[in-house]
């Protein structure tokens, strides 16, 4: 997969677990074993990495994981948060 589309099906799961975003970013990383992997961060809106906390974050990371993977993804995504510092 390209990133372009592992970012919008990033885009869609946050959305379908309410997640405030301001954007999503990919970047290629290796993982523990040191195989390709994909790291993808969503950036949070100011003021909102408190909502994100536990079950959301959790259900967000794991229907992503899934999705990839049912898209055929091969790179393990590697799943960040970071709020965006208000200006």
């Amino acid at each position: 997969m390209t990133d372009q589309e592992v970012i919008q099906i990033a885009r869609g799961v946050a959305k379908a677990n309410n997640v405030s975003l301001v954007d999503v970013r990919t970047a290629p990383v290796m993982d523990s074993t040191g195989a390709a992997a994909i790291e993808v961060k969503f950036v949070l809106t100011p003021g909102s990495s408190a909502d994100i906390m536990g079950e959301r974050s959790a259900l967000t990371v794991s229907q992503l994981i899934q999705e990839l993977a049912d898209k055929g993804e091969e790179r393990f995504p590697i799943v960040r948060y970071e709020e965006q510092v208000a200006a």
